[in-house]
């Protein structure tokens, strides 16, 4: 595998003026701070628990846009370059088709880690003006959910590498069910027989938890994760994110355009 630090940089910084400049972007971060602004209003009608209902309420709307945002900016990105041509162009240069995947992968996530960091310090600052707390809680469940962003946009590249826009969000988005319903698949597993058991096990760990990221029940109580909790969730993320890159640079490398 050939990389060049300076091409993939150059091609990140791209990336990510291209994505900061998509329409879509800023009609879905507008929204998702209007919907976190709105959690006030929640807040108002919660009989004593503001904070909880507004804590809750905050980083749910940050996850489903952030994954909205990773979702349909994210699975576009190699689509787009294929289907407009523009990626003839750009792999004639000198540059390996290796350091163009990684190059789009880290210029998304920087999109994303702007937008998160936006919607996250509108958060904060409704959350203390309305009860006049800062809660570091809710900075650990943000940076959980750039970590679980981070890993669905590696996962949306896989599947763009491959197939179309359209097809990629939605396998995407099947992801992030599964993903989500890992704890209920475990159950399920433990309490079936036989081949469905062995299905279902199978698919615990083939496809990535995204519970691990999940901390809005312990922000609710002002829980903040230890420290091996934080390194467990690190290394699972980037074990999986290494991975499914991995992966999707064996496709992209095989494609012919």
């Amino acid at each position: 595998m050939k990389l060049n630090g300076s091409i993939i940089k150059s091609i990140a910084i791209n990336t990510f003026r291209e994505t900061v400049r998509d329409k879509l972007l800023y009609s879905l971060l507008g929204f998702a701070v209007l919907t976190i602004a709105a959690s006030l209003l929640a807040g108002s009608v919660s009989l004593g628990q503001d904070a909880r209902v507004i804590q809750n309420f905050g980083i749910t709307a940050l996850l489903v846009f952030l994954l909205i945002i990773t979702i349909f900016i994210g699975t576009q990105l190699v689509y787009r370059e294929v289907e407009r041509k523009t990626i003839y162009l750009t792999l004639s240069k000198p540059l390996t088709r290796e350091s163009f995947y990684l190059g789009k992968y880290i210029g998304l996530c920087l999109t994303i880690a702007v937008c998160a960091l936006v919607m996250g310090v509108v958060f904060l600052a409704v959350l203390r003006w309305k009860t006049g707390q800062f809660s570091t809680p809710v900075i650990w469940a943000t940076s959980f959910v750039i970590l679980e962003a981070w890993l669905l946009t590696a996962v949306g590249l896989l599947f763009s590498s491959f197939t179309s826009a359209l097809a990629s969000a939605v396998y995407t988005f099947g992801i992030v069910l599964i993903g989500h319903s890992a704890t209920t698949i475990w159950i399920l597993s433990q309490k079936s027989q036989g081949i469905l058991r062995y299905v279902l096990e199978m698919v615990y760990y083939l496809f990535p938890n995204l519970e691990k990221f999940n901390l809005r029940n312990e922000i609710v109580y002002n829980f903040q994760p230890d420290l091996q909790q934080v390194l467990l969730v690190v290394a699972y993320f980037i074990a999986y994110t290494a991975a499914v890159l991995l992966a999707g640079l064996a496709i992209f490398r095989r494609d012919e355009f």
